[in-house]
């Protein structure tokens, strides 16, 4: 009768077991379905919640303001969202969303005829459309290095110029990349970012020639490139407070681009105070709350020195982390996956505890 009770015991485990590891195989499933993948972003274009912290400014004599960045968020974010810690203390934010009339954007386009052309002038006319209003942009080809459209507020202007523009003739990425900085440093100090769009492998050699004009102007670097990014150009981006993505094809560009739009269309100032000396190395770290779902990101950033509107942002360096909002889906995998880890141990301890075993 002790051994039918242990057999009926046995089965009833291994049915809650087998019970237990389809639901964790599901929750899995669903959660892998819900998050898209960081390193693809030419996947979705409606990307989940997410932050990134772009750089430091300083507000005022007695107070420091983190630029952050936003995509995915569903509309405009006030000051119960977000939360700042500075080396794991706490602190009292003033937010303030970034004006788009204070954003310049210069787009170099780097694209051979046909497919090319064409995936990168969709994605380029995209992008214009997607702008705040009051944000201003300029297009340069690369091939030959030429000013296509200068610095406008008018989107269709800039769709128009670009659909009528020939792109045939030596590359000169470096050259382009010069004439889109000249252009986003018309005008009086604000929100400058340059974004080059390739559809071919480029030279590493590029970062090293663009570095200085880029901390120049004190704009950011934003890379959407077919089929891949130089490593030592994804770190001069990230350094600028920008980043790169990669697309599989000229036909994914669209979306990659789309996403780098979001970044730059949704960013906010976290002004708070601050006793650390000018030029000390802070870590930050932010989380950002939309709709039950919450994005956090660290970063080491530099504490500005003076306070002087025209300051530059302290550079972010690449290791910076950020994640997107943490899915139901996964924490519920995580306790199943608890629950069959502690049912195994109960079925060790059983095991070892039957009479007879050596």
């Amino acid at each position: 009768m002790h051994s039918n009770q242990t057999v009926s015991g046995a089965q009833r485990g291994r049915r809650v077991r087998g019970w237990l590891l389809c639901v964790t195989i599901f929750a899995i499933a669903v959660a892998a379905l819900a998050t898209p993948a960081a390193a693809d972003l030419s996947t979705s274009r409606t990307p989940s919640l997410g932050v990134r912290v772009v750089g430091t400014v300083a507000v005022d004599p007695s107070h420091v303001g983190v630029i952050v960045a936003v995509p995915g968020a569903g509309g405009p974010l006030n000051t119960q969202a977000f939360r700042l810690w500075q080396n794991g203390r706490p602190k009292a934010v003033r937010v303030d969303p970034l004006p788009a009339s204070a954003l310049r954007i210069g787009v170099v386009v780097d694209a051979g005829r046909g497919a090319q052309l064409l995936g990168t002038q969709n994605a380029v006319a995209d992008l214009m459309i997607g702008l705040p209003n009051g944000a201003e942009a300029a297009v340069v080809g690369a091939r030959p290095a030429r000013l296509v459209q200068p610095l406008t507020g008018d989107a269709g202007s800039v769709v128009q110029a670009l659909a009528g523009a020939t792109f045939a003739g030596p590359r000169d990425d470096a050259s382009a990349l010069t004439l889109a900085v000249r252009e986003v440093r018309r005008g009086p100090p604000g929100r400058r970012a340059v974004v080059l769009i390739t559809t071919t492998p480029i030279p590493a050699a590029l970062a090293s020639d663009v570095s200085g004009q880029l901390r120049a102007a004190d704009a950011s670097l934003y890379v959407a490139a077919v089929p891949e990014v130089a490593p030592l150009l994804a770190r001069l981006a990230s350094a600028s407070g920008g980043w790169a993505v990669t697309a599989s094809s000229s036909r994914s560009l669209m979306p990659a681009v789309d996403a780098i739009g979001a970044d730059l269309a949704h960013q906010y100032q976290l002004a708070y105070a601050t006793t650390e000396p000018a030029l000390t190395a802070t870590r930050l770290r932010v989380a950002v709350a939309e709709g039950g779902t919450t994005a956090t990101a660290e970063a080491t950033v530099r504490v500005p020195a003076s306070y002087d509107s025209s300051a530059p942002r302290a550079q972010v360096p690449a290791g910076a982390r950020g994640n997107a909002g943490v899915s139901l889906a996964w924490l519920i995998a995580a306790v199943l996956l608890l629950c069959l880890a502690g049912a195994a141990i109960v079925d060790i301890r059983r095991m070892w505890r039957t009479p007879g075993r050596s």
